[in-house]
């Protein structure tokens, strides 16, 4: 039997989504207002007003594009959610270093997962979830294939104070890392996952989601103790149904006891207050 999907909107005090339609989002990280593509937004702006404060605007050529400055903004700034601080740097990409979403999984970490746990996030990026988990006194070992956003990721946990907290940071293709822990013996207690549409290892090993998932939470499931544990898998706009996803987790994780299907969302401060919607994630506890 599947899960009802539920709806969970982040809370920021330092982050909000201004207003949202036509494409794109307002979003202010601290004090700068960016507007950025959001082919999610298939619906008409709510307030006109905030988006000519923007100081920066995200124009999109091809695969990368630019960074329109319309007012003065530092190189990089920091932002807080609770007390784990985050550096903001727009990117070519148009990613910040930050998906803000994420801080309702950054809630569910600190509210399950207990100190002493082992932790394994995968696709780590900058380390939100790594540091919630660390926050709370796991045992944290870190996997991105990008060097860049790993040591991002060191550069968070300084910010936050956990610059001496148990991690592990570790470069590498995840597929072949959690290969690697399967012959060496070892095993955790939760399993994060964060993983792309597509991507490449740091030796150029090819990642693409529909065709690589299902055999990554097989071995996964082998790094797992069955007697106790948790897995978190988010789908970033994918596209895929939560129960598309749910299905997947359930046939591999087999020993699973409860699943919730949730979808992510940011709420406008707008009057209209819409929910934009992120992404899909599947938690899974036994």
């Amino acid at each position: 039997m599947s899960s009802p999907v539920l709806r969970e909107s982040a809370v920021w005090s330092d982050i909000a989504l201004l207003d949202s339609g036509n494409g794109e989002k307002c979003e202010r990280y601290g004090d700068i207002v960016m507007v950025r593509p959001e082919p999610q937004a298939l619906w008409n702006i709510g307030d006109a007003s905030v988006w000519s404060s923007a100081h920066l605007v995200y124009k999109r050529q091809g695969r990368e594009g630019e960074w329109i400055t319309n007012q003065p903004v530092p190189e990089s700034w920091n932002v807080r959610w609770e007390d784990l601080t985050f550096r903001i740097r727009p990117t070519s990409f148009k990613h910040t270093g930050l998906f803000p979403e994420q801080a309702s999984n950054w809630k569910w970490i600190r509210e399950n997962v207990k100190p002493g746990m082992k932790v394994l996030n995968l696709f780590g990026y900058t380390g939100g979830a790594t540091l919630a988990a660390a926050s709370v006194g796991a045992e944290v070992t870190h996997c991105d294939a990008s060097k860049p956003v790993v040591t991002w990721g060191k550069e968070n946990a300084e910010l936050s104070g956990l610059g001496d907290a148990s991690i592990r940071w570790i470069v590498d293709d995840a597929q072949k890392f959690v290969a690697r822990e399967i012959r060496r013996g070892n095993t955790y207690d939760v399993i994060m996952l964060d993983p792309p549409a597509f991507g490449r290892g740091p030796e150029g090993e090819l990642w693409q989601f529909e065709e690589h998932l299902p055999a990554l939470l097989a071995d996964c499931a082998a790094l797992l103790k069955p007697e106790s544990g948790m897995l978190l898998l988010n789908a970033y706009s994918l596209g895929f149904p939560a129960l598309a996803l749910e299905n997947l987790v359930r046939t591999t994780l087999p020993f699973a006891q409860k699943f919730s299907a949730v979808e992510l969302t940011m709420k406008e401060e707008s009057s209209r207050g819409f929910e934009l919607p992120t992404g899909i994630v599947i938690r899974a506890t036994w």
